[in-house]
């Protein structure tokens, strides 16, 4: 069965991403578990950029990541999202994984780094020092699933979908792991291949949020004093094959740009055209407990009422209607409403939410 870990980082919605997904659905995976780089997103000036009044960074990223999973939905993917912060946040709680995240990053030095500087297409040299500790932690999440997120993977995955830059890390991370670190096998890498990042002077990627102007001002500034390789042209009607398929490019620059701004256009238009079809997953949140102290503040205090209280919060019950339902007074269900959203258990609505469907109690490092 195959079972692919895989990471994006929606900055924007970029056609990057969006191959990504067709590139991702050309394996057939049985299961796919896609890894949210939050982190990443909110560190990077594009992402800034982007931002208006109106929308929080949370709200923005959403947004983004609806998008994937609406495309992930029309192509009958079976899927579950986790995000990188709260990834991380659960394996450096784990002692061991944190040792093991420590000495995989000692091994490595600046100069295995100039090997990404060689990988056709990659502009490896806007990676970050954070970026690195990303890389090399999303692995290790990957291989490690079924324990970090125990609610959501029962079986870990056995294939690491990623860029080509994973290639630079490879085989110190599973080198490393193979001989030292047995419970879970290495999951497999394959790599997203053959995908030219068009790419400006300001890290903008044309993306489904752009006009038609701008995404042709990047593609003029990306090839202006660039010469295109027939292995490019070829590279991009493949990248592009998913959703236009009789595309066609030009040998003669001008006309090859004016054809990739079409196409890209056209390419975004038409994708947006299959997501407003569809309708992304609620996301399954969970409450990570760690140590004693989040036990006896969060855990603990749970008595039967609070439970009963707890899962009639679906966002259809008002505190009148759970106080009919279950025959507690009102006043009470007011009182346990006010613990239960200072606690951050349930939304601060009328007829609130859960804000957490699972709890996850971590044994081996409660102290």
């Amino acid at each position: 069965m195959k079972i692919i870990y895989t990471n994006i980082s929606p900055v924007t919605n970029a056609y990057t991403n969006l191959n990504h997904i067709y590139y991702l659905k050309k394996q057939n995976p049985k299961k796919v578990y896609l890894c949210i780089w939050d982190n990443f997103v909110f560190e990077h000036p594009v992402f800034e950029k982007g931002l208006d009044y109106t929308k929080n960074k949370t709200q923005k990223l959403q947004e983004n990541v609806e998008v994937l999973e609406k495309l992930m939905t029309s192509l009958n993917m079976d899927y579950k999202i986790i995000y990188l912060s709260e990834a991380m946040d659960r394996l450096l709680k784990n002692s061991e994984f944190s040792s093991i995240l420590q000495r995989i990053l000692s091994r490595f030095k600046i100069e295995n780094l100039r090997k990404g500087f060689e990988i056709e297409y990659i502009p490896f040299n806007q990676i970050s020092l954070s970026k690195i500790n990303y890389i090399i932690s999303d692995y290790l999440i990957a291989m490690n699933l079924p324990e970090l997120f125990p609610e959501l993977c029962p079986t870990a995955p056995n294939y690491y979908l990623t860029s080509e830059r994973f290639r630079i890390f490879q085989k110190e991370i599973i080198s490393y792991l193979s001989t030292t670190y047995l419970k879970y096998e290495p999951p497999k890498p394959i790599f997203v291949r053959k995908v030219p990042v068009i790419i400006s002077d300001k890290e903008e990627i044309p993306s489904i949020e752009m006009s038609k102007e701008k995404i042709n001002d990047i593609i003029k500034s990306h090839y202006e004093n660039k010469k295109i390789s027939e292995k490019e042209r070829s590279d991009l009607i493949e990248v592009f094959s998913p959703v236009l398929r009789f595309l066609r490019l030009s040998k003669t620059k001008k006309k090859f740009i004016e054809q990739v701004s079409e196409g890209l256009y056209d390419y975004f238009s038409k994708i947006q055209k299959i997501i407003q079809k569809q309708n992304s997953k609620e996301r399954i949140r969970s409450l990570f407990i760690s140590n004693k102290k989040e036990f006896e503040r969060q855990i603990k205090p749970l008595n039967d009422i609070k439970l009963e209280i707890l899962k009639l919060c679906n966002g259809t019950n008002s505190s009148l209607d759970i106080s009919k339902k279950t025959g507690i007074n009102l006043s009470t269900i007011s009182t346990y409403f006010n613990y239960l959203k200072n606690q951050g258990l349930i939304t601060g609505n009328r007829k609130p939410k859960r804000a957490v469907d699972s709890i996850v109690i971590n044994l081996k490092e409660m102290s």
